[in-house]
This record gives structure tokens, C-alpha cells and sequence, in this order.
């Protein structure tokens, strides 16, 4: 056991920032260290025990109740290099017993290439357990990379039955509630142990359980409910008691920018904060592909700080849980507010708001930008790496008005990549070397998103929309238009071929050709190529998972089980078919034939010929979650522009075929959208300019160059009150003291 830690010097600094604005609460906290695996920690709103010795929490009991509402609350282990290691127990109480923080620090060892510390965090009449994760990496530790970080709110299920969400993704911008969820019932367990239900990892097959699965399937997996980050600030999961939500008060500290999903909820009644995973995208490959994980410098020091996350809990008082979790989103000010008294927090590298700074954004766009603000992004990442593997620093990003304008405030200072994005439009602008300053509002000059259009005059043909994601194809939403997440066994491709018309694969005319008129409709496009599909499903007759072999179309089923084809697991489909048709005056349009591809996740090469003539993308080979199978309809987004000389076309008028052929690599290609132009200007980035593409010319490959960027000019404004800063985040005009413009190049 250890006493409370002494306060460092920096640390009585930190503990003074704000405490004239900090909320008053009726009672203090007290910490009672019992022994190595039970400290008692109360704040009068909650009780938690907490045991240093496994780093976790093993009871949380709201004051006036003597129910234990978990079983666990600690940090996930999957997915890390985290070993054994000499153990230090921490512990911290503030200022008039204003908070206590708690911790067990693993250090690094031959065995253990990291130091780790989890940290438990009470503040006083506040009933919220608050928690964050901090790496130390010394200069001489091993190399390493951390793949996954989570902290897990496991709760008494039957206390829990039901789970609400908002804002979960772009396309789903709205509240879903689930009630009675199936991992909530007395007898999942039970059901999902019968040999063969579990059909892949944390994914049961209930068909013929009586449970109801997911989204009206037949299925119920953790995937289903996960979420984009971008708009998602809590969630909650209720019952006729309790309540508890789980919060994100800053998505400054998780990784891959707004468009990465993460875990949100698992079974049994699990809240799942996950703040770095390769889910639904790349694993750590060091330099090359920087990848989701996280890859800590080698030979010298370094932190890493993820967090503060929060878990609040309540009674349900007979509130809704729309309106449960809409109060724990409204704690958030409050929260920040918190952290800046927390010595311990902010000497492990939280950035209290009073050093912390804003970027004031005015960006132009040719294309004139959306609307609706939630398709025009601007982030702050990592300089000179993809916004989607940014690991090392902070992120932070905005939504754009019509007007090109954003504010994002509380900056911890720094350099950064700004990317530009908009969902419609192909390509993003990367500006590198914006740089942000305690106290001081950054501006970048000169600012301009441009589409990445190779042709000067409008395509020939398109198929889907460049939103980066597969959302609007079949299988990519649900009747209401909305992200469908949906195990993919749910529905049957090879089905699903056969029922447009043409079995084992798709033909989509993007023109009129002849007599058959153009398609128009990506519900006739699938949204994942595969070149094997042959999902687990549950078999009664044999408890297996191989029941697809029976179920499958007859002309995939082997003739062991009534089919003419040769099984599932051997059958691999047709090539894709793209009819069109192109002018005299198209075709005068130049010399090159420009076939822009993106997708949501490449999982195989994938090979496209345009009347024969042929040009491949190959994979990468970085090892991707694979949104296919993990119920998402987007992933690590990537786009290619092939491209052909005009030659290859037929004759104005006459059919011209594209094919589009995935390699054997499982899982296929997830498509985002596809665009042909004719344009007498090449995409070769040294013609263009831009570099977030991959070029391929007959058997000439050229990969992004993610380090790319163009370079910022900005202005930086002296802001001498801590407040302006919020009162310019929401749009409140104030005036200065003191201006005093900076030029930076």
C-alpha cells in the first residue's frame, strides 16, 4: 500500500488552475486503503472499491444503495504487449478532499516493453467514475506498438437490459433505442454456449433460440453497435433502476480522426470505451503504415496520455434514456472544468483549458460547400501523416458552415495537419505546419479546399457517391436509410446476385446502352465485392457452422447438398460488369480515360480492364479489420484513379465494358464510389499535384504520399481571456485588449 501521493511542485500549479470556478459540492472524498486488493473510495455520490493489484475496479455502489452495479470496471489487455511487471500503487486526494485519484503503474521490464498506469478518478459529489491510461515509453525499452486500448464498464446485465445511441455515424444522425437486448437475457448464456451458435469473434447465430438478434436478424454481435467517432459524445445503457452512461468528454486523445469507428457496447451489458483499435481499419505497421495503433517513438522518452473517459451513473428516476444520456452529455463543460484540478492528470500530460489555444477557420471551395455542415470536415491531426493513422498527438476536428467557417477551440498547443474533406466531393486538402499556441487563436491564411476532379468537364458516368462510405449500396443501409450494421451472414450475396438478374455478379449499365436504359441505382451496386463468400452460419443437424452450404443459391451448393455448383467454399463468382456508352464529343475530350475507384476497406487487389485491357490495384497487405465482417459499411478509405489511353474505347455509340476482378485475399473490397472521366490532362500526381491517391497506368503503380501537404501562413491573435476562447466557440463576438498579429510561414 502507498500513502497519498506528495503533490510535485508543477503539480500545486495545476491544482490551483480554476478552483475559484470549480463546481461546490456538499461532501468530500475519502480513500480508505484497506489492503494490495481493496482500497474504498467515496465521494458522496458512489462507493467503488478498487483493487491495485489487478488495476480495477470491482464495485461501484450509488450512495443509498447497497446493489453492485458491475462486476468489473478495468482495461482491456487484448491487443497490447502488456505483460508483467513491477507494480506501484499511486493515489492523489485533492484539495479539500475535491477529488481522489487512484492508480496501479506497471513498469517496463525484458519481458514488458511499455510502462502502463490506469487511473480511476472521483471528484466530489459527482457520480461518475472518470479514467485514463497513460504509457511511458523510455529510450531504452524495446520496440513496440499497441494495437488496442479500452476501458470496460462490465455490468450486472440484468440491471441493464436496454442501450441508447445518438449520433452514431454520418448517415445515422439520429437516437436509436434498444430494449430488451438479447445478450441481456437469463438464458444467452446458455444459448450462445451450444456448440456451433458462435459463428465469429463475439457473434452468435440465435436462429431457433426464441432470442430476437440485432437489427431484426437472427444474430447478435458486439458490431453492431459500434460507432463513427466523429459526432458521438456518450451513449447510454438503462434499466428500470440504473442508469449509466458512457462519456467522452474530448476526442482529442483517441486515434484515426473522425471517420474511425470503434466499439461502443458488447455483451453481457458491457459499456465499451474504446480509444484505439484497429477495428474497422489497419493494424500497426510502424513507418509505412502507421496503421490505428499506436507505435511509441524509439531511443527516446516519451507519453502518451488517452483519456479522460467517463462513466456516469444514476438512478433512472423514470427518465428515458434519451434523456439520461442527454444530461450526461450536458456534464461535459463541467467535467473539463474538473480536470483542470487534477495535479496527477495534468503532470501526465492533460493540457488545462487556461493553455490551451483555438484555430479559426475560413476555407474557400470551387465546389461551393454543403448545406448541411456534417458532410464539410476540417481536422487537426498528426503533421505530415494520413488524418487516418494520426497516433502520436492530439486530433480535433469541426464542421464547416456554408460559408467555409469553423472554429475549433481548446487546442492543446502544438503543431498539426489541417485536412480539409467534403462529403460528395473526391480528394481532401492537406495543409501541414499549422501551428497553435497557448492563449492565442491560430489563422490560417489563404486557405482553400479543392476537389480533385482529373477532367475539366462533368464524368461520363458515376456510381455511388464519394461520402466515404458504402452506405448508400445494397446492404450498406436499412430501410430508413441509415448505416446498416448487420452481421454479414444476415444476407446472402450470391443471392443477391441471382436476384438482379445475373448469377454471380453484377452488371450495372452506367449509360444507356442500345436499347437498355442506364441503371441509375446503387441499390443494384452491392456494397462489398466479394471473391468467396461463405459466412458461418449455425447448423441444428450437426452443430457446426456450416449450414451456408445448404442454404446457399443452388448454383453455388455442391451436389452433396442438391446444388449444380461446387460449394460455397469454392465457388469464387464472375468478374463485375460497367456498360457504357461515350460520344464523338466525349471522346475529343482528350487522351486519357480516367476510372476513379475509392473504397471503405481493400482487402484484395483488384483488377480492372477496360475492353480487355487490363490494370490492377494491389493490396496492400496491412492487415485490415475488415469492416465486411464486422458489421460496418466503412473502413480505411483509400482511393485510386486507373487510368487508359482514350484508344481503349469502342466506336460513339457501341458498348464499352469495365470489369472489376478482386484477388483470392478474403474479405474483397468494400466500395465507397466510382467515376469515369476523359480528360486531356493525366492524373500522374507530378501532373496534378495532389498525392492522396493511388496512380496506376498500365503496370505503373504510384502509392500516396501520405507526408505530403501544403504548407501553412497563418496569423496568431493574442487572446488575454481564458473565457473568449469560449465565447468564440460559440459565436459570441468580444473584443480584444490587446491585438498583436503574428505572420508564421
Amino acid at each position: 500500500m502507498h500513502s497519498p501521493t506528495p503533490l510535485r511542485p508543477a503539480s500545486l500549479l495545476a491544482a490551483a488552475i480554476l478552483a475559484a470556478a470549480a463546481p461546490a459540492f456538499a461532501a468530500g472524498v475519502s480513500l480508505t486503503q484497506n489492503s494490495s486488493t481493496s482500497w474504498t473510495l467515496t465521494n458522496g455520490a458512489l462507493t467503488a472499491i478498487f483493487n491495485p493489484s489487478s488495476d480495477k475496479l470491482t464495485s461501484i455502489q450509488l450512495a443509498g444503495s447497497s446493489t453492485n452495479l458491475i462486476s468489473s470496471l478495468d482495461s482491456e489487455f487484448a491487443g497490447t504487449p502488456f505483460k508483467s511487471g513491477a507494480q506501484t500503487f499511486g493515489s492523489q486526494i485533492g484539495p479539500n478532499a475535491s477529488y481522489v485519484d487512484v492508480w496501479t503503474t506497471t513498469a517496463s521490464s525484458a519481458t514488458n516493453p511499455i510502462t502502463y498506469s490506469f487511473h480511476y478518478l472521483l471528484f466530489a459529489g459527482d457520480p461518475t467514475v472518470h479514467v485514463y491510461e497513460v504509457l511511458n515509453h523510455s529510450a531504452t525499452d524495446p520496440a513496440t506498438s499497441v494495437g488496442q486500448g479500452q476501458f470496460l464498464f462490465r455490468s450486472n446485465p440484468a440491471l441493464f437490459p436496454s442501450l441508447y445511441q445518438v449520433n452514431t455515424g454520418p448517415n445515422n444522425l439520429s437516437s436509436q433505442t434498444f430494449t430488451n437486448v438479447a445478450s441481456t437475457a437469463s438464458n444467452f448464456s446458455s444459448v450462445t454456449s451450444q456448440q456451433g451458435r458462435t459463428v465469429q469473434n463475439v457473434t452468435y447465430d440465435l436462429t431457433g433460440s426464441g432470442l430476437t438478434g440485432d437489427n431484426g436478424s437472427n444474430f447478435f454481435t458486439k458490431y453492431d453497435f459500434s460507432t463513427y467517432t466523429q459526432f458521438y459524445q456518450a451513449e447510454t445503457m438503462y434499466g428500470s433502476q440504473f442508469a449509466v452512461s458512457e462519456i467522452v468528454p474530448s476526442m482529442e486523445s483517441l486515434t484515426g480522426g473522425p471517420t474511425k469507428q470503434n466499439l461502443a457496447w458488447t455483451d453481457p451489458g458491457i459499456l465499451n470505451m474504446e480509444f484505439m483499435s484497429d477495428h474497422y481499419g489497419i493494424d500497426a505497421k510502424g513507418s509505412a503504415y502507421p496503421g490505428y495503433g499506436y507505435t511509441p517513438p524509439q531511443g527516446v522518452n516519451s507519453t502518451k496520455l488517452f483519456g479522460v473517459y467517463a462513466f456516469r451513473i444514476t438512478n433512472t428516476n423514470g427518465e428515458s434514456g434519451a434523456q439520461i444520456n442527454q444530461d450526461a452529455i450536458n456534464s461535459i463543460a463541467t467535467y473539463k472544468s474538473l480536470y483542470d484540478t487534477d495535479s496527477e492528470l495534468i503532470s501526465s500530460g492533460y493540457v488545462p483549458s487556461t493553455a490551451r489555444g483555438a484555430v479559426q477557420i475560413s476555407a474557400a471551395n470551387s465546389a461551393g460547400w454543403n448545406a448541411d455542415s456534417s458532410r464539410n470536415t476540417v481536422v487537426l491531426s498528426d503533421p505530415h501523416v494520413n488524418m487516418q493513422e494520426s497516433t502520436q498527438g492530439n486530433q480535433y476536428w469541426a464542421q464547416l458552415n456554408q460559408n467555409g467557417q469553423a472554429t475549433i477551440t481548446g487546442v492543446a498547443p502544438g503543431t498539426y495537419r489541417m485536412t480539409l474533406y467534403q462529403l460528395g466531393q473526391w480528394g481532401e486538402t492537406r495543409v501541414d505546419g499549422v501551428t497553435v499556441q497557448n492563449s492565442k487563436i491560430t489563422t490560417p491564411q489563404n486557405v482553400q479546399f479543392t476537389p480533385e476532379n482529373f477532367g475539366k468537364t462533368a464524368p461520363i458516368w458515376t456510381i455511388g457517391t464519394p461520402d466515404r462510405s458504402a452506405g448508400e449500396f445494397l446492404n450498406g443501409h436499412n430501410a430508413q436509410g441509415q448505416d446498416l450494421r448487420e452481421y454479414y451472414g444476415a444476407y446472402d450475396y450470391w443471392a443477391e446476385e441471382q436476384a438482379l438478374g445475373n448469377p454471380g455478379k453484377v452488371v450495372y449499365y452506367a449509360t444507356a446502352v442500345g436499347s437498355t436504359p442506364a441503371t441509375n441505382d446503387p441499390n443494384k451496386w452491392i456494397a462489398n465485392q466479394w471473391q468467396t463468400f461463405n459466412p458461418p452460419l449455425y447448423d441444428s443437424a450437426n452443430s457446426s457452422t456450416d449450414n451456408y452450404q445448404n442454404t446457399a443459391p443452388a448454383y453455388v451448393r455442391d451436389a452433396a447438398h442438391g446444388g449444380t455448383g461446387v460449394g460455397p467454399a469454392n465457388y469464387h463468382g464472375l468478374p463485375w460488369e460497367v456498360h457504357f456508352t461515350v460520344t464523338d464529343q466525349q471522346k475529343a475530350q482528350g487522351q486519357f480515360v480516367v476510372v476513379s475507384v475509392a473504397t471503405v476497406a481493400l482487402d484484395a487487389s483488384l483488377t480492372l480492364a477496360l475492353n480487355g485491357h487490363s490494370e490492377t490495384w494491389s493490396y496492400n497487405s496491412f492487415s485490415p479489420d475488415d469492416p465486411q465482417v464486422r458489421s460496418g459499411v466503412a473502413g480505411f478509405y483509400q482511393w485510386a484513379a486507373f487510368e487508359f489511353p482514350t484508344a481503349d474505347l469502342t466506336a460513339a455509340g457501341l458498348d464499352n465494358l469495365l470489369t472489376l476482378s478482386p484477388s483470392a485475399h478474403t474479405d474483397g473490397i468494400m466500395y465507397d464510389a466510382l467515376r469515369m472521366e476523359i480528360t486531356n490532362t493525366s492524373a500522374n500526381p507530378s501532373t496534378t499535384g495532389w498525392q492522396d491517391y493511388t496512380y496506376i497506368s498500365g503496370s505503373t503503380q504510384i502509392a500516396p504520399v501520405d507526408t505530403a501537404g501544403l504548407t501553412a501562413t497563418q496569423s496568431l491573435t493574442d487572446v488575454p481571456e481564458p473565457a473568449s476562447l469560449a465565447l468564440l466557440a460559440l459565436g459570441i463576438p468580444f473584443f480584444l485588449r490587446r491585438r498583436r498579429p503574428l505572420m508564421v510561414n
